[in-house]
């Protein structure tokens, strides 16, 4: 039996997500840059381009069943290693977005590899908790 997300569901995922990231993008733009004009810009772009590629990451681990079994309570439940596979593949996705966005908004190399590294590891424990609770909705 196959256990699939409905589609308002990964669209809950989506805006749940993006809030949180969009003010983590506003916070790491003004670390980097002293700005907080460019961590709006960034945020707001981020916004439109990670969204879609949130949405894509989730419906394709959507169809992969591996670590997924039914529960009574709950339409599924996912286990801790199939979270952290999501983890690790988002991680490659969002890692070339989180230095293309910046990059694009201040045209420095240098302001695009430091939003990336704090990006990175602030990023990965939220999407970490994000998942952990969504398990559990």
């Amino acid at each position: 039996m196959e256990l699939l997300e409905n589609h308002p569901r990964t669209v809950a995922k989506v805006i749940s997500w993006r809030v949180m990231l969009t003010i983590s993008h506003i916070i790491n733009g003004f670390v980097v840059s002293g700005s907080w004009v460019t961590g709006l810009q960034i945020a707001g772009l981020a916004a439109v381009i990670n969204s879609l590629l949130y949405w894509l990451h989730e419906r394709s681990w959507n169809r992969a069943q591996w670590n997924r079994k039914p529960t009574d309570s709950l339409m599924f439940v996912e286990g801790q290693p199939r979270t952290i596979s999501k983890i690790i593949t988002w991680r490659i996705l969002i890692t070339i977005g989180n230095f293309v966005i910046p990059w694009i908004i201040t045209g420095s190399l240098g302001q695009a590899a430091a939003f990336i590294t704090i990006a990175t590891v602030i990023n990965m424990g939220l999407y970490y908790s994000h998942e952990r609770i969504w398990n559990n909705i």
